[in-house]
């Protein structure tokens, strides 16, 4: 059985109260550990990311919406950070539209969430009940950066921005954006913090 609970000095200089993880030796374990006491009031930062992602949407030509930001052209939907831990770790993200970039500097930033806003609506009576009856009519967009899957060794992130019309069809077509002009709030640029602790919000961002 692996010692798992170490009180004192651990290694060459390290003191405190070390607790490894199922099946790893605290003196000696390279992996993250369970419990450390010198970071209790904090988490561990495994490894740093950013990016920028684009909406899924094609031109009419067929070509995939993009834009040059700092002369690189960004044109990926999806970004997936590889951190090979080997379980779900806990991690932070955080995102904000290209409207909100000044200075190379975000001015709002927000946690992963998507929403829809339709174009219109459609107020009615309920002829028996005299409810009202509230219909959304038109197209409905969908807006949002999300944290679309996470696994042992890696979190995927999405640009969920399309737009729905009422026969339950997606624009893809010029009109709504084009490779030329990629409306600026559907621009997300985002930044992700993973750390060496498990996740404890069912594989949630903080």
């Amino acid at each position: 059985m692996a010692n798992r609970v170490l009180l004192g000095k651990r290694g060459s200089s390290d003191h405190g109260l070390f607790v490894s993880r199922s099946g790893q030796d605290v003196t000696n374990s390279t992996q993250p550990l369970g419990f450390d006491s010198r970071a209790a009031e904090s988490l561990i930062t495994h490894s740093t990311y950013q990016g920028i992602l684009v909406p899924n949407v094609q031109t009419a030509s067929g070509t995939q919406v993009s834009f040059v930001y700092n002369s690189v052209t960004e044109n990926q939907h999806t970004a997936t950070i590889t951190h090979n831990l080997g379980y779900v770790p806990c991690f932070a993200v955080r995102w904000t539209t290209y409207n909100s970039i000044v200075s190379g500097l975000a001015t709002d930033v927000y946690p992963p969430f998507s929403y829809y806003r339709s174009a219109g609506e459609i107020t009615e009576e309920d002829e028996e009940s005299g409810e009202e009856i509230i219909t959304q009519v038109g197209s409905t967009t969908e807006s949002g950066l999300i944290v679309s899957s996470t696994t042992n060794n890696t979190i995927v992130l999405k640009n969920t921005v399309r737009m729905h019309h009422d026969d339950d069809t997606t624009e893809t077509a010029a009109g709504y954006m084009t490779a030329q002009n990629t409306q600026t709030w559907s621009r997300y640029f985002w930044s992700c913090i993973v750390f060496t602790a498990e996740n404890f919000l069912n594989g949630e961002s903080l």
